[in-house]
Order: structure tokens, then C-alpha cells, then sequence
């Protein structure tokens, strides 16, 4: 494999990682203390250890719009976008934020699949991904990366679907087993700024034109 095939292959891996789990990491102080407090107006009960043990919990709006969820794996809702549900890539544990009009507006979640153990953070677009922070952790232990990825903002009138074919990766920040990244790309999604320090301390800067040629690296190779 060669570095360009190995780079692309850690920046799919990332985008992979990001567009399945979602949330607001932001408002989870907000959120758990909204718990405890409808916890103790509700019928509910709490164990002997005064703590309250639930699969799932739905927090509402006052017109009944659902606006958080917080769930384990096995009842974590599908991603919803104007009225339109969509599959998953992996189904974690955590948190779902939604707006006014019960679409999706980002995550936080954890989840130990074939693929290893990933943690993640989203924020989206109205109708795309915006920004996610992963970490992915290979199931072996052999290898983790660590990475945000930013992507360009699709026409406000595409669903889904439209979007995830125009939308590009503007900039992304990788760690791969300490070899570590910034990637920034034009509104095409072509790579024109390298920065990198290996495992090593190698540290290099390449400039790219739009065809992939690069126009200017230091240090120089040659």
C-alpha cells in the first residue's frame, strides 16, 4: 500500500466513523440534570442506592417533539432528517439531540463494534454532517486513531441522500498510531496543504495543485 493509498484509507475510516454516531456533548451537564430532576416529579423509583436505571429516556418539547434521547445500544434511535428515518453504520450507546421539527442535529456516542471500539462527537448541518471528533481504538489493541473531520455545507434544499454527493472533507486532523496529520482540501475535496510529524519527528509541509502534483515541500527531498 502505498502513503497516499494509507492516508485515504485512515480519512475513510474517519468519515465512516463520524456519519454513524452523532450528539450535543455540550448540553449532557443540561441533559443528566433535566434526568435527575424529572426522576424525582415522576412516579419513577429509585434503586436502594438512590439511583434510577432506565434502557432509554425521552425528553420532550411542550407540543410533545421529541428534543434528546439518551439510550443504550439495543433501543438507540435511527438517524431522522425531515421526517425520514436512516440506517446506521453501527448502532452505539449514548445521546441524540434534535431541533424543533424532530430532525437529528448531532451525537455523542460509544460503541465496541467488529471494527474496534469508537467514541464520537457530531454536530450537523440541517441536512449533513458539519464536524466530528472520533476515536477509534482496533479491536486487537494494535492500532488507534484519533481525528476531526470538518466538511463543506451542502445547498440548504438536498436531503440526505443529495447531500452526501456534493458534500466534501475541507479539513481533517488525524493521529494514526502517532503519525500525525492536517489535511486541507479545496471546495472540490482535493488535497492541497499537507502537514505532518511522523513517529519519528519527522516534520514535512507539501502543497498540492488541483491535479495532485506537488508544487512545493519542505524540508526539500531532493
Amino acid at each position: 500500500m502505498t502513503e497516499h493509498d494509507s492516508r485515504d484509507s485512515r480519512l475513510t475510516r474517519l468519515d465512516r466513523d463520524v456519519r454513524g454516531l452523532k450528539v450535543y456533548a455540550a448540553l449532557v451537564t443540561v441533559a443528566l440534570a433535566v434526568i435527575v430532576t424529572t426522576g424525582a416529579r415522576s412516579p419513577l423509583s429509585l434503586d436502594e442506592d438512590g439511583e434510577l436505571n432506565v434502557e432509554r429516556i425521552n425528553i420532550v418539547d411542550p407540543s410533545g417533539v421529541t428534543r434528546l434521547v439518551i439510550s443504550n445500544a439495543e433501543r438507540f434511535p435511527l438517524p431522522r432528517l425531515g421526517g425520514k428515518e436512516y440506517p446506521r453504520a453501527v448502532q452505539p450507546a449514548g445521546m441524540v439531540f434534535y431541533d424543533a421539527k424532530g430532525s437529528e442535529l448531532g451525537g455523542l456516542a460509544i460503541t465496541d463494534a467488529s471494527m474496534g471500539k469508537i467514541s464520537a462527537l457530531a454536530f450537523d448541518y440541517p441536512n449533513y454532517d458539519a464536524v466530528g471528533l472520533v476515536t477509534r481504538v482496533a479491536a486487537d489493541g494494535s492500532s488507534a486513531t484519533a481525528g476531526l473531520q470538518i466538511n463543506s455545507r451542502p445547498p440548504a434544499d438536498l436531503d440526505v441522500i443529495g447531500a452526501s454527493k456534493v458534500v466534501q472533507r475541507r479539513i481533517a486532523i488525524l493521529n494514526q498510531d502517532e503519525d500525525a496529520e492536517i489535511l486541507l482540501a479545496d471546495p472540490e475535496g482535493r488535497e492541497r496543504i499537507r502537514l505532518s510529524v511522523d513517529r519519528e519527528g519527522d516534520a514535512r509541509i507539501e502543497v498540492l495543485d488541483a491535479e495532485g502534483n506537488v508544487t512545493f515541500r519542505a524540508p526539500d527531498a531532493g
